[in-house]
């Protein structure tokens, strides 16, 4: 049967843009009718409405007759839409990215500002978890971390990988030919270990290692880092992309400029920088936590060390500049095998075919 499925953002993140696309195509693909739920704010992409049509919250009166709703991100409207779409009779599956349990360790290492951000957003995404059918985890860790805690809200809950377009070029050695920088790409937070890759950068430009480095993100660098007198004395190596939205080709230049992409974080249920950096042929360097060790295999699509270790970090460096043809071969293989939308359609297919099922209490639920 053909389904016909809203692909729901309603808050605006250019970082999602690439999940609707792989999203979109992939259902496309499956035969099914597709069309974008957004925030008014995703206008200015015109890569979506290329790909789907697109109707922004602000529209009256929105499409009604869904079969299907995929909610890609929280957001304090979704409570609303999942309850109209749902008394409408469309099924709910919540992709939830971040299952969360508070405890002494957690307030210890993010802080109590991180720590108040994270307990506020949360809550708003229980209603979300409440209201859908199926919750969808990207990583065998994260669901069995939502499992353990979150899974009082909704017990049923599935793996199904976060999924992505292929945008690398076809010719590897293309690739290859980019590659010069050890990247830090993303939010610039405790939580991914930016202090450590800082203290990284300092130390090798102070050995005066062959290494450039590249921080992209839509952060702001702070002060002390931009009047660091070692980083302003070698500006040379050091290549800041930040402070802005960065677009998707801008993005994709980071990757594909990359030899080896910083993914040595302290907390991560499913890093979206990590397929990124294998679709691009970019071995990453990992900490041995989270997700990492279902999706990295040590010595072939990149390497486990901690943040701290400045000699591991600067061996695996080396030894990535040394084999980066054969970490980028595996690099490739593990996306398409693991990422790519199109290797992901039976699964896809499936997960919608059990949704028609219904799980969710809809009758208590459009009484109210």
């Amino acid at each position: 049967m053909t389904a016909k499925v809203a692909l729901v953002s309603l808050r605006s993140n250019p970082a999602f843009i690439q999940f609707l696309l792989a999203y979109a195509k992939a259902l496309r693909v499956l035969g099914h009718e597709v069309a974008f739920l957004l925030d008014p704010a995703y206008r200015r992409f015109s890569e979506l409405e290329e790909t789907a049509a697109v109707f922004a919250l602000d529209q009256i009166p929105l499409p009604t007759s869904w079969t299907h709703a995929v909610f890609l991100n929280p957001s304090v409207e979704n409570k609303k839409l999942a309850i109209r779409l749902r008394c409408e009779g469309a099924k709910i599956l919540y992709v939830f990215h971040e299952p969360w349990q508070l405890s002494l360790r957690y307030v210890w290492g993010e802080g109590l500002l991180a720590t108040c951000k994270a307990i506020a957003a949360h809550h708003v995404t229980v209603p979300s978890l409440k209201l859908a059918d199926t919750v969808i985890l990207a990583s065998r860790y994260g669901l069995n971390e939502y499992r353990k805690g979150d899974a009082k809200f909704n017990r049923n809950s599935v793996y199904f990988p976060l999924i992505l377009d292929d945008e690398a070029p076809g010719d590897l050695a293309e690739l290859q030919g980019l590659k010069r920088y050890f990247s830090f790409i993303g939010g610039l937070c405790r939580a991914h270990g930016f202090d450590h890759y800082l203290a990284f950068m300092r130390y090798a430009l102070q050995q005066d290692m062959d290494v450039r480095f590249l921080i992209a993100s839509r952060n702001q660098l702070s002060e002390s880092v931009l009047k660091d007198p070692i980083l302003r004395q070698n500006l040379d190596k050091v290549e800041f992309r930040c402070g802005r939205p960065l677009g998707n080709e801008e993005m994709n230049r980071c990757y594909a400029e990359s030899f080896c992409v910083w993914n040595v974080y302290r907390r991560s249920t499913q890093s979206a920088v990590l397929p990124k950096a294998l679709m691009f042929g970019a071995p990453v360097l990992a900490s041995r936590i989270g997700s990492f060790p279902e999706f990295i295999t040590e010595g072939r699509n990149g390497r486990f060390t901690s943040g701290n270790d400045l000699i591991g970090i600067s061996d695996a460096l080396v030894h990535f500049r040394t084999h980066i043809r054969t970490y980028g071969e595996e690099c490739r293989k593990t996306f398409l095998e693991t990422f790519y939308y199109r290797s992901q359609l039976k699964d896809l297919e499936r997960l919608l075919s059990e949704q028609a099922i219904g799980h969710g209490d809809t009758e208590s639920v459009c009484a109210d």
